[in-house]
């Protein structure tokens, strides 16, 4: 039930994102400011938006909405925050265990994010217009 709620947890990030944001200019993006929990303004992360991958296994769906990021391969589903760590971070934790994306480095080039996670591959992502597809997680049984 747990994995079942974060999972849900990760879809309704992705739902926000994909249909409550429109989108804009690089310059602007940066500097609108988004609100913590605790309601001051903080700066956006720059990298927000919807961004795929293709990997092996299919495609890489990430999610970002100033410092919650969500991250669905099809196998599994991740959600965390965006860091300022001198440079940017993302920190998820995966509803598997998994950390094979638990941690990563981000570089942003234009429409491309490029992400070398510590403990997995280095990926390209693209950012993405309209609506996009998440990959829909392969669930243990009894739990849907």
């Amino acid at each position: 039930m747990r994995k079942a709620a974060q999972i849900a947890g990760a879809a309704a990030i992705a739902a926000m994102l994909l249909s409550g944001c429109g989108s804009s200019s690089e310059g602007d993006e940066e500097s609108k400011p988004s609100q913590s929990a605790d309601g001051a303004d903080k700066p956006a992360s720059g990298i927000d938006g919807a961004w795929q991958s293709k990997s092996a296994n299919g495609t890489v769906t990430l999610a970002v909405i100033g410092e919650s990021a969500t991250l669905s391969t099809g196998k599994t589903a991740c959600q965390g925050t965006v860091q300022d760590m001198g440079t940017t971070m993302l920190a998820l934790k995966c509803s598997d265990g998994d950390d094979t994306r638990s941690m990563g480095t981000v570089k942003q080039t234009g429409d491309k994010l490029t992400v070398s996670w510590k403990n997995g591959p280095t990926e390209e992502f693209t950012k993405t217009e309209g609506k996009v597809e998440i990959p829909k997680p392969d669930l243990p049984s009894g739990t849907n």
